[in-house]
């Protein structure tokens, strides 16, 4: 990536940083050989842990994966995969409770609406 991108306060600067307005890092990101975002995760809280994650895990320029911490314990509690790479996602596992394990399984091969 030859020159800096923004996208709302925040921006990709060609160092495979994401930096908020103010400066600092909020998460990573990396390209693919043909420049194409191919995964971001970012700290959304500051706290040094990894609270959200997308990948485009076959490079065909949609992401395959997603995990969300969504309580800030350092595990995602929600995870979306599409398996079958068809664009949309069609495994889900949430953990709603946050005890580390996922109560919620849900796969549909049309993808969820």
């Amino acid at each position: 990536m030859s020159a800096d991108t923004t996208a709302g306060d925040r921006h990709f600067a060609a160092d495979g940083n994401i930096y908020e307005a103010d400066g600092s890092v909020v998460g990573t990101y990396q390209l693919d050989e043909h420049g194409h975002l191919e995964s971001t995760s970012t700290d959304e809280d500051g706290d040094g842990r990894v609270d959200t994650v997308v990948a485009d895990t076959d490079h065909n320029g949609t992401f395959e994966t997603g995990v969300v911490d969504t309580n800030a314990d350092g595990y995602g509690e929600t995870i979306l995969v599409d398996t079958d790479n068809d664009g949309d996602f069609d495994s889900a596992a949430i953990d709603t409770d946050a005890d580390g394990t996922y109560e919620t399984v849900r796969t549909d091969p049309d993808g969820f609406a």
